[in-house]
């Protein structure tokens, strides 16, 4: 008799959902982390701003984690350390086909959208001898982290002009750090691969009289011929302080990437936040203003899209596959 009156555990649950003090559990919150790189390019403002945006109240934080950049925030990617990683288009495609440093193992690797462009410049003070980038044989060199993305194309450029490296004293160092070393005369001239305009390179050029040195337009078509993950780009006049001329060289995108074998669900709702979201980075972050055009994020990707992120491209009638 006694267990005829006695409610049924589905219907006790119940009421104690209802009664004041009795509320179930709130559900834990997503936690993600992006892999950015060092202060000084536009890799770490960009990683900042993305993931504020993708931050979504108390259902789903992501907080950054600084890296020395693309190949290590790869790695990090491949090792489950991070969930999301800010990757350059060469390196990305170096890591997807298994080729340079990811020579016969290949990453899996997946893009969620471009986010910016990572521009080739080279900057010296401006009573430098140098006028063009092959006039700097024999002198000191900053060319980036080692084995950043920034150190690849900065040797690419340097073995393609036949510059002799034998003479040429080639520096590692952060951008932040090698601007302040022109500055103070360590170094002769620097290398960036960032979005444009770079923070290091702002103040360089607010502190120091320089110029940015150019290709000729034969050595610029030689390096785009030998490098499909490279293209054409312009830095326009005014860009920096006392650039009076366009600056044309190449670079590559950079990609918000992750995991083939992240939840398609999550990287679907990640895209959809990025996608309608992409203007206001645009207007927020100067390195982020190619968002402003929608097909950036989609188009001329040099490695494949993640499932959820084509999933939601096609939802929007963006692609077709």
């Amino acid at each position: 008799m006694k267990l005829q009156h006695a409610a049924p555990l589905a219907l006790l649950l119940s009421l104690a959902v209802l009664l004041p003090g009795c509320a179930a559990p709130e559900p834990e919150p997503t936690l993600l982390t992006i892999g950015t790189a060092d202060r000084g390019g536009a890799m770490a403002p960009a990683g900042s701003a993305i993931a504020a945006l993708l931050s979504d109240g108390e259902a789903r934080k992501v907080s950054v984690s600084v890296s020395s950049g693309s190949a290590m925030n790869v790695h990090s990617l491949a090792a489950g350390d991070i969930d999301l990683g800010l990757v350059s288009g060469d390196v990305a495609y170096a890591a997807y086909a298994g080729t340079a440093e990811f020579e016969g193992q290949p990453q899996p690797l997946r893009a969620v959208a471009a986010v910016y462009s990572s521009v080739s410049c080279w900057i010296a003070p401006a009573d430098s001898p140098a006028e063009y980038i092959h006039d700097l044989g024999g002198l000191r060199l900053g060319v980036g982290p080692q084995d950043s993305t920034t150190e690849l194309s900065a040797r690419t450029a340097v073995e393609l002009l036949g510059l002799d490296t034998r003479k040429a004293q080639l520096v590692n160092c952060s951008l932040e750090d090698g601007a302040r070393q022109i500055a103070d005369g360590s170094l002769d001239a620097l290398h960036a691969f960032a979005g444009v305009p770079a923070r290091s390179l702002t103040w360089l050029t607010q502190q120091e009289s320089c110029r940015l040195l150019p290709f000729t337009d034969e050595e610029l078509s030689r390096i785009l011929a030998e490098n499909q993950s490279y293209y054409a780009v312009c830095v326009p006049a005014g860009t920096y302080s006392g650039q009076t001329e366009d600056l044309n060289t190449f670079g590559a995108k950079c990609l918000l990437c992750v995991r083939a074998d992240a939840p398609d669900e999550l990287v679907y709702q990640l895209t959809q936040t990025l996608y309608h979201g992409a203007e206001e980075l645009a207007q927020s972050t100067p390195a982020l203003a190619e968002m402003a055009r929608p097909e950036f994020l989609y188009e001329d990707l040099p490695i494949p899209l993640h499932q959820g992120a084509a999933d939601f491209y096609r939802a929007e009638g963006l692609i077709e596959s």
